[in-house]
């Protein structure tokens, strides 16, 4: 049984809609199977295919092996759907039909599903590829997935290149990165015959791209006995390669040498004017200066804030990353570089907004009975605005027989008067540039008298005041009408309310509510009926609650707590500390007392907090906090500066904490290296 696969279902019948969750299915088989849901009386049910398993809706990576000492590197396509009659598989590769048996034992099908196998993967496997469920009422389409080779091509093999650049000025030393999939990261690397170390400077930059940035050259870039190396990483295949290896000679600039010439900021890298980003995604500006000194970066967008909250600066503020992108970010960005030396630079970047589709209502699935009528709703946003495809067993609607009761528009499928031949499946997709989101549904035509599938519990026990669910959840087809009554009286309106579900939802229990209960279900084929009983027990309440207590350390603080319950109900006291539960084995100094007080001895500033004792019976629980401040001396300030003239000196300090009690007033004491073992007090009255 499988108990993740869970889904919402609509039924529809003469009555309107019930929205209900099904997660109790049965592996390849329909949900109308029994799975211990269902009287035996239902049996085998019949139900057009519905996927439980499927690919992604981007992309599918795969590595191919490079070398013959290297192991293949398995990977699967899933594919599983449910329905009654178990459904039959086929895939497509390329929009064409795929018969993955004529590739000997590299590729095998999953018994009982369409979910392949690739052992030994090829670059053949590339393509894009879709699967197919189909029993005798329809054909349910899955995800469409691109699969795609990952790969980390090689450095061009040459030799060390030799690079002469003069101090103080702006430089940068392409990567040249070898191209792969997904796209490398780069970083560059100081490299050694005995070590290597990565660039850390708010001075050196590593664009996007991978060039290598300096924004002024110093002495200590030239690279004697080191080599500059770029390094291009696969997270996915796990490696990386480096090369494009540089020496690096710093000469002296001319009549200035030995001197650092200043330079106005000179640009170096940015993003393009135009820049697109995704609704959800995280973007990343960058505006890269050289100049010495070093330029400082700000940024700034046109005509309001930064997006609040969602923006951060990488890279000593030369990377404005956005995070979470929505609409309202779209606008004009511009960073501005100065440091002094002529005017200041700035670069503007146009950034426009995109987004993905996704379903503001999705297309549900319908069970019915014939001459009813159902609807199929699909609406998508985003941008560009999403186009809508309905698909239909597993090929575009346009393509599908006529059919004189059947209505579409690109958001609405209706079929009115229903007959048993309306059995199948229905797809709506939702694409544009950006990408597509995909919802396979279908329409199952019976004619099914009432089953009450989870009955009332036989004897049910709930507190007063609190909100109680009787269950009641049933199965026909149309929709069983559910009724409830309390003590053969009919439940309308009020504290009482009847869930889509067939469940009782019973507002504020009362103690008259208890009794016995009876659910009623019926439509045009039959009626069924279950019934339980409920018992009503008293709340339980703080009747002597924990008090705020404010200790000096190494007391002891007591916290007391006593509660009113229900006799015929077991009554457990547990004891919190800032909302976690109190370990009394790993904590000596707390005791839970035989009166259920809780102590805490020896106290420290650390015991401070809030503390709650929680009064839990098997049917409900009550709480009750209070505070406790344990006061201690200050912690030693810190000593930030001090400068000691011949008559006298200037000292600097910051507070480190009160531990809870006000700093009354600082001591100033001081020595002489004439006397260094005798400290004087020169003031005790500084104010905090």
């Amino acid at each position: 049984m499988r108990a993740d696969n869970s889904r919402k279902e609509t039924w529809k019948g003469g009555e309107g809609f019930l929205d209900i969750v099904d997660s109790k299915l049965c592996g390849m088989y329909s949900f109308l199977i029994l799975c211990s849901i269902l009287p035996s009386s239902i049996g085998i049910v019949q139900s057009p295919p519905r996927m439980i398993k499927q690919p992604p809706t981007d992309e599918l990576l795969f590595q191919v092996k490079s070398r013959q000492d290297e192991n293949d590197k398995p990977f699967i396509i899933e594919c599983e759907a449910e329905g009654e009659p178990a459904p039959m598989y086929r895939w497509e590769k390329n929009g064409e039909p795929y018969d993955w048996q004529v590739y000997d034992e590299r590729i095998s099908q999953q018994p009982g599903r369409g979910t392949f196998l690739i052992t030994k993967p090829r670059d053949e496997e590339i393509g894009q590829y879709q699967c197919f469920a189909t029993n005798e009422w329809g054909t349910a389409t899955s995800n469409s997935v691109y699969v795609r080779k990952s790969e980390l091509n090689n450095f061009v093999d040459e030799p060390p290149k030799t690079k002469t650049v003069e101090e103080g000025e702006p430089f940068g030393i392409p990567c040249n990165s070898p191209t792969g999939w997904p796209k490398p990261s780069v970083y560059w690397l100081k490299m050694s015959q005995n070590w290597h170390k990565t660039l850390n400077s708010s001075r050196i930059t590593v664009d996007p791209e991978g060039t290598l940035w300096f924004s002024n050259i110093t002495k200590e870039d030239s690279s004697e006995d080191f080599l500059y190396a770029c390094s291009a990483s696969s997270y996915f295949r796990n490696e990386y390669k480096v090369g494009n290896k540089v020496h690096l000679q710093v000469i002296q600039s001319g009549s200035n040498a030995g001197l650092q010439n200043k330079r106005e900021p000179v640009f170096q890298y940015a993003n393009k004017r135009s820049e697109i980003a995704l609704r959800g995604k995280e973007m990343k500006l960058w505006c890269i200066f050289g100049g010495t000194p070093l330029p400082e970066i700000r940024w700034r967008k046109q005509g309001g804030p930064l997006p609040p909250g969602r923006t951060t600066l990488d890279n000593y503020g030369k990377t404005l990353v956005i995070k979470h992108v929505d609409f309202e970010d779209a606008g004009d960005y511009t960073c501005e570089a100065s440091n002094g030396v002529g005017i200041a630079k700035s670069y503007s970047i146009s950034i426009e907004v995109h987004a993905r589709p996704r379903f503001i209502v999705e297309p549900e699935i319908m069970i019915t009975t014939e001459g009813e009528s159902v609807d199929f709703l699909c609406q998508a946003d985003g941008y560009p605005t999403p186009s809508i495809q309905w698909i239909y067993n597993g090929a575009k609607i346009e393509k599908a027989p006529p059919h004189p009761n059947r209505f579409i528009t690109p958001d609405r499928i209706t079929i009115t008067n229903v007959s048993k031949s309306d059995t199948g499946n229905y797809g709506c997709n939702a694409s544009n540039v950006n990408g597509y989101v995909y919802k396979d549904v279908y329409v199952n035509v019976l004619d099914l008298p009432p089953e009450i599938t989870v009955p009332p519990e036989e004897t049910a026990q709930t507190v007063d005041g609190k909100a109680m669910t009787m269950k009641c959840e049933t199965f026909g087809a149309p929709k069983p009408i559910v009724k409830w009554f309390h003590n053969n009286e009919e439940l309308t309106g009020g504290r009482y309310k009847v869930q889509d579900s067939g469940d009782l939802l019973i507002q504020d229990v009362k103690f008259f509510d208890a009794g016995n209960y009876t659910c009623k279900a019926e439509n045009k084929f039959g009626k069924a009926s279950a019934s339980g009983t409920l018992t009503v027990k008293e709340h339980t309440r703080i009747s002597t609650g924990p008090k705020d207590y404010e200790v000096e350390a190494g007391d002891s603080a007591t916290f007391r707590c006593n509660a009113v319950y229900d006799s015929e109900l077991e009554l457990d006291i547990h004891w919190l500390k800032n909302g976690k539960l109190i370990d009394f084995d790993i904590e000596p100094r707390f005791i839970q007392s035989s009166d259920q007080s809780l102590t805490i001895t020896k106290t420290t500033e650390l015991d401070s907090g809030q503390y709650t004792c929680l009064a839990k019976s098997s049917l409900d629980s009550a709480q009750a906090s209070a505070s406790l401040i344990v006061q201690d001396v200050p912690n030693p300030p810190s000593l930030l500066w001090v400068n000691c003239n011949s008559e006298d000196a200037v000292v600097t300090w910051a507070p480190m904490g009160d531990n809870r009690a006000p700093i009354l007033n600082y001591k100033m004491l001081y020595n002489t290296s004439f006397t260094p073992d005798t400290w004087e007090v020169a003031t005790d009255t500084v104010p905090c």
